[in-house]
């Protein structure tokens, strides 16, 4: 493997890269010998809900558009030509508002799991997607969740529970 293998992105959390899987050792040895420390798979998981990145196939799939996930800034371009679902994506920029958005979660005192439906004033109003018990901010999670829920709303979380919606990224 030679250094023009990888692709360094840089993004607002930090750089990700980006390499042939069969490169990862000899990626992994270059990182760690400049000085980076490794951490497991469960630390990058608690990282990236905290951050509020859905990942596709847990909080993203076919079904939800980039203005519910957040991505516009980061993953959509209005200028570069066509491409499948450019009509959807382009009048929901400039004339709507998506019906949900990813939102983070905070539940005081129980672990949320991914699939609960969550509800707001006798509605169900939310699904939780990707949740975590972060060391610094306890349970938390990601959930699509209806725009006519406010910050700061709680909501109805299983048999007797609550969680309490919040922007993204948790601070």
């Amino acid at each position: 493997m030679v250094a023009r293998d990888v692709r360094l992105a840089r993004t607002d959390v930090g750089v990700d890269l980006l390499f042939a899987a069969d490169h990862l050792a000899a990626v992994l040895e270059a990182v760690v010998g400049s000085g980076a420390s490794p951490v497991g798979e469960e630390v990058a998981e608690i990282l990236r809900i905290e951050h509020g990145r859905p990942r596709y196939g847990i909080d993203l799939n076919d079904s939800i558009i980039p203005q519910e996930a957040g991505l516009n800034e980061r993953a959509v371009s209005f200028t570069k030509g066509c491409y499948v679902g450019q009509e959807t994506v382009a009048r929901l920029f400039y004339r709507g508002k998506p019906n949900r958005q990813l939102r983070g979660l905070r539940s005081a005192d129980e672990v949320l799991e991914p699939g609960l439906e969550l509800v707001y004033e006798d509605r169900v109003a939310a699904r939780v997607t990707s949740v975590a018990v972060s060391p610094r901010l306890g349970p938390i999670a990601l959930a699509f969740v209806r725009r006519e829920v406010p910050v700061g709303a709680s909501m109805k979380a299983g048999e007797g529970g609550s969680a309490e919606v919040v922007e993204l990224p948790f601070s």
